[in-house]
């Protein structure tokens, strides 16, 4: 709960109507499940503006409604017995709304960020930490400026920690997400080639995850990939924990197996630990948990089963089975570096059938797009694929990259957009191919699996 003057100390903003000591019940950004007496959010963004349905929060009962200057253009705008509060930015407001918060709770903050693996690490860090604690994680990938807010609106006195995913796709964003959160613990998974057509390079991406120090206070901790080149050089005060394939870690991974639907490793030449996922890059995910949840006093007794019953998040190495076809749905979003871990995960798989990569196009690679998905078709040819459907507009790409590595063009099939992509695929599998599904989350790859999953379960 909130009184209004909490909201105008927050924000900094202006009481154009109302009593600064009226009661807030919370805070909604959607009319659709707004609740009476709440305080109504009118965001302005890209691609929708919630000044429109300022009358529909009021007719539900929102006890305030927060403007953007400029929001409303009749200036005798007013209701009764609703109390109105102008920001300059309404985005900007809702961050420092959640800021203010967070301040009201002393209790760690674990914010994770890097170019792959943000979710899954997230999900299961909250699993192991589940078995000590009420812990609040983040829905789905609510990982920007105003997912991140949402998540701590959601934060009472029951819960005893906090797991937040922070992403960007521009320098300023993380270190913005930090401001309002506040971490008391940071775990970055790497530091990879993803939104390039906005960060530019290597550096550039490194430098925006890096950003998540700026407001960690004394005190907190850093959680990272030591086999990372990028997150070695890092430089801070603070504690760092380190995980990885190097002994040399504080935690790594040894003598790992590669199983038919997961994959085992021993922990610190100690423990053996098994996942029911697929693919050697989830073992720097387990292992950021693990590095983790061991710093809260969380058992190994109480992490090898939690990490043993967790699956993925849907769209993300997901294994499917129906009428004599498995297919890897790993189509939630896609860039080079997880295309790669994805590839390397069927490729190391043992299957008596063809091995098959369907593969949408990479997007946000600016100048780098060609050079990517070029390499993606030639990973795909030297892992010894069977066949290769290449969709988008980047798909001659993949199919050159393939054929530069020996790969025969008649097992490349061409598609311009995903549509017809459905169409073929329905032609090309049978019985017994395993199938990798990937491309960026605007492909809609996700269709296909549906598709094909229609096709077969009634064979």
């Amino acid at each position: 709960m909130f009184t209004v003057k909490d909201i105008l100390t927050a924000v900094k903003g202006k009481l154009l109507l109302g009593n600064p000591d009226e009661i807030l019940t919370g805070l909604s950004t959607d009319t659709r499940k707004i609740k009476k007496g709440e305080l109504f959010l009118a965001i302005k963004g890209e691609k929708f503006d919630g000044h429109s349905f300022i009358l529909d929060a009021v007719a539900k009962g929102a006890g305030g409604v927060l403007v953007q200057e400029g929001g409303i253009t009749n200036a005798n705008f007013k209701l009764p017995d609703v109390s109105f509060i102008s920001v300059s930015d309404s985005i900007k407001a809702f961050g420092d709304i959640g800021n203010f918060h967070r301040s009201r709770f002393s209790i760690p903050v674990i914010s994770i960020t890097g170019s792959n693996g943000k979710t899954t690490t997230k999900e299961m860090l909250s699993a192991i930490l589940s078995k000590k604690f009420n812990a609040l994680k983040s829905f789905g990938t609510e990982n920007n400026n105003i997912g991140v807010p949402l998540t701590l609106m959601r934060l009472t006195g029951e819960h005893g920690i906090v797991v937040l995913e922070m992403g960007t796709n521009h320098l300023g964003e993380i270190k913005r997400l930090s401001e309002i959160a506040r971490p008391t613990i940071a775990i970055i998974t790497n530091i990879g080639p993803s939104h390039l057509e906005y960060l530019e390079d290597l550096d550039t991406v490194f430098k925006a995850k890096a950003e998540i120090l700026e407001h960690m206070g004394p005190g907190a901790k850093l959680i990272l990939n030591a086999d990372d080149e990028y997150l070695r050089t890092i430089k801070t005060s603070l504690k760092i924990t380190w995980f990885g394939f190097d002994k040399k870690a504080d935690f790594y991974a040894d003598k790992i197996n590669l199983e038919p639907d997961g994959i085992s490793f021993r922990l610190n030449g100690e423990w053996d630990i098994s996942l029911g996922v697929l693919g050697r890059h989830n073992i720097y995910n387990a292992l950021a948990a693990i590095a983790c949840a061991w710093d809260f006093g969380i058992s190994i007794d109480d992490i090898k089963p939690a990490l043993k019953e967790f699956k993925v998040p849907n769209m993300r190495m997901e294994v499917k089975r129906f009428g004599g076809i498995k297919i890897i749905n790993d189509t939630y979003n896609a860039n080079p570096q997880s295309m790669k871990q994805a590839i390397e995960a069927l490729r190391d798989m043992v299957t008596d059938g063809r091995k098959i990569l369907i593969a949408g196009d990479m997007l946000e690679l600016g100048t780098f797009s060609g050079r990517f998905h070029h390499l993606v078709g030639k990973q795909a040819a030297e892992s010894g694929f069977d066949l290769i459907v290449a969709v988008g507009k980047l798909a001659e790409h993949i199919s050159a990259g393939a054929q530069e590595a020996g790969m025969s063009q008649r097992k490349i099939k061409l598609c311009a957009v995903t549509k017809e992509a459905r169409e073929k695929v329905a032609t090309l599998i049978k019985k017994g191919d395993t199938i990798l599904v990937k491309g960026s989350r605007a492909m809609r790859m996700e269709e296909i699996v549906g598709d094909l999953e229609a096709q077969f379960k009634t064979t």
